[in-house]
């Protein structure tokens, strides 16, 4: 039995339209500094094309201020949002605990860490009855931009004038704990200050450096303070239900692959900066900061100030947990691996 070309080409385009109303259409708003020529949003773009694989088309959608990504989230016009660890303290505590001053001095940890993340044995963790983390991805360590390469140890961060995120309430503590005066400021506006003297010191990834112009605000003198106080991370964050549980766990999958990556471009970022402005500190002045950011995490948990149960309330007990053994893992001759005041 011959048939027609008529009903060729409608069975034809019954299939069509059957594939392509598989495909789910979403939203996918993403903050980078340097909107869509930036490395996180290029980077991005290649979980866009893996998320098509895996039945989920995304449009997506620059911004270059965190505030407006949050906003146009919580106002329903973002099915997906790619926003810093600090972003997503109002989401989720867990993960945005990974940007804990300290808790993560070095790359071996953070790469443990990100397989940690992937894994369906901490995925209770990454949700909650509002909101999923559907994967994360490094932007690089935070360093200490100074105007003073003689800031070269934890004593001298006394009296000097540090640009603080609004919301980081634990680098606040940090600096009132030092006796640094913590100046208030946003990620529109911190390299800014740090460039127009208004602060000494700024911290972020190295790849301000070059994106952010902030070689301008180190002056001669300056430079970068070549010890990480913490790390930075982009996370996605989804509303709990939006999409099914089996994209959710390839999202995952997807994130802890683009690792790699990721790091290959931080590590260009920094290999960039000149030699010259890196600021290498002593051994001993790396144990200082190491037990100082460690007495900080502390004094957070043991403190009764407003700042300090404030400060404590980013660091999820059970993150925190995890971070210790990462350390401990890669690093077992550490003083905390002993200690009796353990995290």
């Amino acid at each position: 039995m011959k048939l027609s070309l008529s009903v060729l080409l409608g069975v034809f385009l019954l299939c069509s339209a059957t594939a392509s109303s598989a495909i789910e259409r979403k939203e996918f708003c993403v903050f980078d500094v340097a909107g869509a020529s930036g490395f996180v949003y290029k980077t991005l773009e290649t979980y866009r094309r893996e998320a098509m694989s895996a039945g989920v088309q995304f449009s997506m959608r620059p911004f270059t201020n965190e505030e407006e990504v949050i906003a146009a989230f919580n106002e329903g016009e973002c099915d997906l949002i790619a926003v810093t660890d600090i972003g997503v303290r109002q989401f989720n505590d867990f993960t945005s605990a990974i940007s804990a001053i300290g808790a993560i001095p070095r790359y071996e940890d953070l790469k443990v860490l990100m397989y940690i993340l992937a894994s369906p044995r901490v995925a209770h963790h990454l949700e909650n009855d509002a909101h999923q983390v559907l994967g994360v991805i490094p932007m690089g360590a935070a360093y200490l931009f100074v105007d003073d390469r003689e800031i070269d140890h934890v004593d001298d961060l006394r009296g000097q004038r540090v640009s603080v995120f609004e919301g980081h309430h634990d680098a606040w503590h940090m600096l009132n704990y030092v006796g640094a005066q913590p100046v208030p400021a946003k990620i529109a506006n911190f390299s800014q200050m740090f460039n127009t003297g208004e602060v000494d010191i700024s911290y972020a990834p190295g790849a301000a450096y070059e994106l952010l112009e902030m070689f301008r605000g180190m002056g001669e003198s300056g430079g970068i303070v070549r010890y990480p106080v913490g790390q930075v991370t982009t996370q996605l964050v989804a509303r709990t239900g939006e999409f099914d549980e089996r994209f959710v766990r390839k999202s995952r999958r997807i994130m802890s692959r683009l690792y790699p990556e990721a790091m290959r471009i931080v590590r260009e970022f920094e290999n960039r900066i000149p030699e010259d402005r890196w600021v290498d500190i002593s051994p001993e002045a790396v144990r200082g900061y190491q037990e100082m950011l460690r007495g900080v995490r502390l004094d957070m948990k043991e403190s009764s100030s407003e700042n300090a149960r404030l400060a404590a309330a980013a660091y999820n007990e059970d993150m925190m947990t995890i971070l210790r053994k990462v350390r401990c893992y890669t690093n077992p001759g550490g003083q905390e691996c002993s200690a009796e005041d353990r995290e």
